[in-house]
């Protein structure tokens, strides 16, 4: 190893060991770019700054006076929901938290089960009004059959979101990834485009949970690879009049050596 990468390296874990000295999980607000030892060092440096800073006045007010405007902190969401959770990462308090810890404890979510139809639309109300409480607004397709919604929410209640004091988390139910996805059948991006998995299949691939409110024909493929040819004749249409890197345009190679969780 160069004599500059061990001095990186040494630098690296002594900066962290600042952190672990005041007992602040980096963790926490922090990403680190091991593949970049020189810039991951840089950003340490930073912070450790309005760390110490920080540590000596105690005042948001005065640390914006001399120049301490934006939190470095990870990932940045807007300036004063980024001092929020500083603030809160200082004190040792949690940054980020399931949506089930934020929701008022003396409220829990009936089992959909034991629901009727009628009931899991008033549920879902009542669920949706209590995470906007929690800064989180629903924006699920609007045709998608109700009790789909209502167990769509139910699982996000177990992911960790970042707290802030201002703007909003929206839950829109999109991955990205339509065949796995619930909301497919009603939405327009997900019923005009044709993914490889709907070929192996040949019809449009849709999730268990979904087939007993709809169901895909051997009708559906030849609709997606005509409306997904159209899709691709204006995209080609488009780059042939502007000026467009391809190199920025996905799907992006990945380079590992260990599998990934991805589905494409």
């Amino acid at each position: 190893m160069a004599a500059d990468d061990i001095n990186a390296l040494l630098e690296n874990q002594s900066l962290k060991n600042e952190f672990i000295y005041r007992a602040l999980d980096l963790s926490k607000v922090f990403s680190p770019t091991p593949d970049d030892l020189d810039c991951e060092n840089q950003c340490l440096r930073n912070l450790l700054d309005w760390v110490s800073r920080y540590q000596d006045c105690h005042d948001r007010g005065i640390m914006e006076m001399e120049g301490y405007a934006f939190p470095p902190i990870d990932p940045g969401i807007s300036p004063e929901g980024d001092w929020f959770r500083f603030i809160r990462w200082m004190n040792g308090e949690p940054v980020a938290n399931t949506l089930r810890d934020q929701l008022q404890v003396s409220y829990q979510p009936p089992d959909p089960d034991d629901l009727s139809d009628k009931q899991i639309v008033r549920e879902l109300k009542v669920l949706e009004a209590h995470l906007a409480e929690v800064h989180v607004c629903v924006e699920l397709i609007e045709n998608v059959p109700p009790r789909l919604m209502y167990q769509h929410l139910l699982e996000c209640l177990d992911d960790e979101f970042d707290l802030f004091a201002d703007g909003k988390w929206h839950l829109s139910g999109c991955t990205g990834y339509c065949p796995e996805c619930f909301q497919r059948p009603w939405c327009d991006a997900g019923t005009s485009c044709c993914w490889a998995e709907d070929i192996d299949a040949g019809e449009m691939v849709i999730p268990d949970e979904v087939r007993q409110y709809v169901c895909a024909s051997k009708g559906s493929l030849p609709i997606l690879q005509k409306l997904q040819e159209e899709e691709d004749k204006r995209m080609d249409e488009f780059r042939a009049t502007h000026d467009i890197d391809d190199s920025l345009i996905g799907p992006f190679r990945i380079d590992s050596e260990e599998d990934d969780d991805l589905p494409f």
